[in-house]
């Protein structure tokens, strides 16, 4: 088979190649890549659970080295970001994930739904007069931008930059990187986590109830606490990650809606089928579409060889439409009773520990959107462009043309 995975129009339709893969092969190899491609539900949820097989120490994406060339180091860069929680292994990752667990406890995501309504009805309010919005823009991108703003405690004047650092933080998990992008995103990386450092230091200072303040004052059985290093890893994780996903869940949900009318209709007329209908985008469009691991020993997946050494991706996006599990496994369906077995949020001890918050978001999210407007329609010429990324699925735009309830 020919490889397609960083093609361009794969990127902007990957499913009828991951079909083609999960059909012909399962486990595929990419050509002149250490690179192995995991497609079924079976093998990606196996894979997912076989730790002592698979490490996270590959790190969250891929890198095209035959596209990016020889890649320079950052002169004088004064930060490094340390394994702590997304690219780690037992025991260390057992530590950190305890301590930043308390953080992410059901009580303490249920007490931020007041606050992400208020934010959600004033981004709906400030949608323009005319009715015309760019759904990205103008509601998806802000909204989950606020609300890990807000969660993490920083001020919400410094979200413009904070957009740029989490946007180049994305291009480096699967963007096309040339050595000059790359210097580029390093920098900006450094920006972050000197930015982090300042603000881990005034929380020393005057404590405050926010997430930088808990990861201050966090101790672990033995008494010790995090280290400034750690903090600062912890802190770009969480920025970077409880972004870039819901971004991507939101604007992903509201494209399925416009393009199954029929389901969109159910909503509307049953707000219970709500939390089915984000667990269908967070399946049929998973917001990262494949997670990395680097294979310890020779071993094999489901009969086929990979040598210790090697990465493997576990494609979400894939097995997230696999007919084994998911019957129609295309159709966004509001009333599917297994929707939520998808693998866009990992599983097992590296399960996302923001899944909770992403949910709520986008159920919030759709509940305000359902309540507040009348109609939201995209124009019927529209074509959806995603950013080229083969690990994160972003849409660029949605136009919506928009009424509001009582206009």
């Amino acid at each position: 088979m020919v490889d397609r995975f960083y093609e361009p129009s794969t990127v902007q339709c990957p499913y009828p190649y991951y079909e083609q893969l999960r059909a012909e092969q399962g486990v595929h190899q990419l050509e002149d890549e250490d690179v192995f491609l995991v497609t079924r539900h079976a093998d990606a949820d196996a894979v997912l659970s076989r730790v002592d097989d698979f490490s996270n120490k590959a790190g969250p994406g891929l890198r095209q080295k035959k596209l990016m060339g020889a890649e320079a180091a950052l002169p004088d860069a004064k930060y490094r970001v340390v394994r702590t929680l997304l690219t780690n292994d037992p025991p260390s990752h057992s530590r950190f994930r305890k301590l930043v667990t308390r953080a992410f406890t059901a009580r303490r995501v249920k007490a931020l739904e007041p606050a992400m309504r208020g934010i959600v009805d004033d981004l709906i309010d400030a949608f323009p007069a005319n009715g015309r919005v760019d759904f990205v823009r103008d509601f998806a991108k802000p909204l989950p931008l606020i609300v890990i703003a807000d969660f993490l405690g920083v001020p919400r004047s410094d979200l413009d930059v904070f957009e740029k650092w989490s946007d180049d933080a994305a291009e480096v998990l699967g963007g096309t990187l040339t050595p000059e992008r790359s210097l580029e995103c390093q920098q900006s990386l450094q920006e972050l986590l000197g930015y982090f450092d300042q603000k881990i230091a005034e929380r020393k200072l005057d404590p405050a109830d926010d997430f930088l303040t808990m990861l201050v004052e966090a101790v672990d059985k033995d008494e010790k606490p995090l280290t400034v290093q750690e903090m600062l890893a912890i802190s770009y994780v969480t920025l970077v990650a409880g972004n870039e996903t819901t971004v991507n869940l939101i604007s992903g949900m509201m494209l399925l809606l416009q393009q199954n009318p029929d389901q969109l209709a159910r909503l509307r007329a049953d707000r219970t089928k709500i939390p089915v209908a984000v667990e269908e985008a967070l399946r049929l469009e998973a917001p990262v579409q494949g997670s990395v691991r680097l294979c310890k020993a020779d071993t094999e997946i489901a009969g086929t060889p990979v040598p210790q050494g090697s990465r493997v991706l576990i494609v979400a996006g894939a097995a997230n439409r696999d007919a084994e599990v998911f019957p129609d496994p295309d159709r966004f369906d509001v009333d599917r009773p297994n929707s939520r077995h998808h693998l866009s949020f990992g599983k097992g001890i590296h399960l996302c520990l923001g899944a909770a918050l992403s949910r709520q978001e986008g159920t919030i999210a759709l509940e305000h959107l359902l309540d507040r407007l009348d109609s939201f329609e995209m124009p019927a010429d529209f074509t959806p462009a995603y950013k080229d990324n083969a690990v994160l699925r972003c849409l660029l735009e949605l136009p919506l043309d928009v009424r509001k309830a009582g206009s």
